[in-house]
């Protein structure tokens, strides 16, 4: 399943709610619109409300950790549902009594575990990437998210170990081109 899947995680509080037939559901944010990310290996980055308006979120899954072994709901199931509101993606995930299930109610209850993520996969022409001068950092902007994969109950943010090859491979591209432009300036003046 090679399509160029991201990864994304942001603090976030996770809240849990209990009915009376003893279900147990999560609820929280998978991600944000309008903020900018931690620095992501080179770059930060924020998503535009209108990258979700032609997302395919038809079967997500909600994992705890990223891990496809430990599936919590899933939209085709009907046991997780998303909402996109002015604020971002939310979501309501319905528990299940696994082992691991269980577990992560409990980490959740006690706060050891209160933060998002999502998986996801860039649509044509998805992002717009520009170089910030004054921190010196790249800016990537989401503005076509092709596909959920995944949001995902998370241990820690996934920045530091997140794929994030795809968004890498288009600033190493405009870096290229910044440095084939100052050459051709550079060789323009010596033909002067």
């Amino acid at each position: 399943m090679n399509k160029e899947k991201e990864v994304r995680s942001m603090i976030e509080n996770i809240e849990f709610r209990s009915n009376s037939e003893d279900e147990h559901f999560i609820e929280g944010y998978a991600l944000k619109f309008g903020t900018y990310s931690e620095d992501l290996g080179g770059f930060k980055e924020t998503i535009l409300r209108e990258a979700l308006d032609n997302t395919d979120m038809s079967d997500v899954r909600a994992l705890f950790n990223h891990n496809a072994d430990h599936v919590l709901a899933r939209t085709s199931a009907g046991t997780l549902k998303l909402s996109v509101d002015d604020v971002g993606l939310r979501f309501k995930a319905k528990i299940p009594k696994t082992s691991y299930g269980i577990d992560l109610i409990e980490n959740i209850r006690n706060g050891n575990v209160n933060q998002c993520s999502f998986g996801f996969c860039v649509g044509p022409n998805g992002d717009e990437i520009r170089h910030d001068k004054n921190e010196n950092i790249y800016l990537r902007t989401l503005k076509n998210i092709k596909e959920i994969l995944d949001v995902s109950v998370v241990t820690y943010p996934a920045y530091k170990d997140t794929n994030v090859a795809p968004a890498l491979r288009s600033i190493d591209s405009i870096k290229q081109n910044e440095l084939e432009k100052e050459k051709l300036k550079l060789e323009l003046e010596l033909l002067k």
